[in-house]
């Protein structure tokens, strides 16, 4: 029966990137033909910006091809691509311009089923890519389905959340740690930027430039009032400005620091339930909390 660890099967990222000799042995490297690769269908669910692209292709004719791409050969012999599809287009739009370019090293990973090679693909693309919210949550979203999969062979999986079990299958095949907690709260900030923004704020806040909190006062409303807020906005605000102008067009009263609204709270309950006898202990902790008071007064105007 299978488990998270059993996903890898030895095809960890970090493993099949280093450098050292059984590494080189089992995974040779091997320079491919760019027009014999295909992508693999998976890879649907990330950017394949021609910009992005054409800058990265820059690089890699100025620095060189530092991180070799992963594929797998098929059974009718076709070669496939896991790892690399945005270096494969970099090399083809190098090799339209220079046949240096016309065959591009890879490392061949043989040996894995189409359900490691989804896996790997997915927890590959998760750390080795700076990713958007939006194909972060899609690389985990895709990694729920082989989630369900080893739930179904492991009676063992039965009680464990799927968040638990793609944390670990991100884990195993990259050696790094992401939490449940954060996997689940991207997976729904992503359904949110998809569903409920406007096409520019929706950009915004997939690049990683709109906070939390302005993603919150923008997502019930109408998408054609959130579309008049972002072209009235000014130009050039940072994320911090942004919230602060979408809190004064939408009249959002600021919110009290969340240490001092316990405080308030903790004092009223005292307050409601004090009978009037008080004791020296407490008459000490009044004036310590009216000198603070006092102090934290001047402080703030």
């Amino acid at each position: 029966m299978s488990s998270p660890s059993d996903v890898a099967s030895g095809f960890s990222i970090s493993g099949l990137l280093d450098e050292s000799s059984l590494t080189r042995e089992r995974f040779p490297i091997v320079e491919i033909d760019v027009g014999a690769i295909e992508g693999h269908p998976a890879n649907i669910a990330y950017s394949m910006d021609e910009r992005s692209i054409a800058n990265l292709a820059r690089s890699i004719e100025k620095d060189g091809l530092t991180d070799i791409p992963l594929v797998r050969k098929l059974d009718d012999g076709r070669w496939q691509m896991i790892s690399g599809h945005r270096r494969l287009e970099a090399y083809r739009l190098l090799a339209s311009e220079d046949d240096s370019f016309a065959r591009i090293p890879c490392r061949v990973v043989e040996g894995l089923t189409d359900s490691q090679a989804v896996t790997l693909l997915h927890t590959a693309n998760y750390f080795v890519r700076a990713l958007t919210v939006t194909e972060r949550a899609r690389a985990t979203e895709a990694l729920g389905l082989e989630a369900e999969r080893l739930r179904a062979e492991n009676p063992d999986l039965k009680g464990m959340r799927t968040a638990d079990i793609k944390a670990s299958m991100v884990y195993e095949q990259t050696g790094r740690t992401v939490s449940p907690k954060t996997i689940r709260r991207e997976e729904k900030l992503a359904k949110v930027i998809n569903e409920s923004l406007s096409r520019h704020w929706a950009q915004e806040a997939d690049e990683g430039r709109l906070s939390a909190s302005s993603v919150d006062m923008l997502k019930d409303l109408p998408k054609e009032k959130q579309a008049r807020l972002f072209a009235g906005r000014p130009a050039g605000l940072n994320k911090k400005e942004t919230t602060d102008y979408l809190k004064e067009k939408l009249g959002v009263e600021e919110e009290a620091d969340r240490r001092l609204v316990r405080i308030l709270d903790d004092l009223r309950s005292y307050a409601s339930s004090h009978l009037g006898e008080t004791s020296s202990a407490d008459r000490k902790a009044v004036a310590e909390i009216k000198r603070l008071s006092a102090r934290i007064a001047k402080l703030v105007g």
